[in-house]
């Protein structure tokens, strides 16, 4: 599977952008937003939304397919694990550029807590490098955990530990302790 950078990633969606004409909102999530919105330098094989894809966009994205080369996919994430009120943060990134396609993120720490969930390496790596950039604040992660990840579907103690591997990985022992203790009772906020 080809991988892009986030600038392969900008100007297939000018391309996009060039084909349409009427206004569409994209909400980017995973490894796109974290690359487009975050600097994340790895590079991604797709393009994660949080929303559905009409068939006029799929159709300017098929255009920009031929046109620049890059077979980027493209889909509407059916399930994915965000805290419950992440829409009220997302951003729109500002590409003033862009004509038709409005682009939208998650808050960033929202995109560290949908990354976390499935506790796959490159997803830690990705949120690492995010925090280098820009630390996160360990109280908002913390209380996103408790109070807005409760949804999250998996096993709990599973879902928990890989919180507290990205906080230790972000943060370091001392504060890995502290978020164990605040985080013990997660999983029976679930039940």
């Amino acid at each position: 599977m080809d991988q892009y950078l986030a600038e392969d990633l900008i100007a297939f969606l000018k391309v996009t952008d060039r084909h349409l004409v009427k206004r569409y909102d994209l909400i980017i999530i995973g490894g796109a937003a974290a690359s487009i919105a975050y600097g994340v330098t790895r590079t991604t094989s797709d393009i994660d939304l949080a929303n559905e894809i009409p068939a006029e966009l799929e159709k300017a994205m098929e255009l920009a397919r031929t046109e620049t080369g890059f077979s980027i996919p493209i889909s509407h994430v059916g399930v994915f694990e965000p805290p419950y009120n992440y829409e009220n943060r997302i951003s729109q990134l500002d590409k003033s550029d862009f004509k038709n396609l409005r682009l939208f993120v998650p808050e960033r720490h929202d995109l560290a807590l949908m990354k976390m969930v499935r506790g796959y390496e490159n997803d830690i790596q990705a949120i690492e490098e995010i925090h280098q950039a820009a630390p996160f604040e360990f109280d908002i992660l913390v209380d996103r955990f408790m109070n807005e990840m409760t949804q999250a579907i998996g096993r709990p103690g599973e879902i928990r530990l890989n919180f507290l591997l990205m906080i230790e990985t972000l943060f370091g022992n001392e504060l890995t302790q502290e978020a164990d203790r605040i985080t013990k009772k997660w999983g029976a906020l679930k039940a």
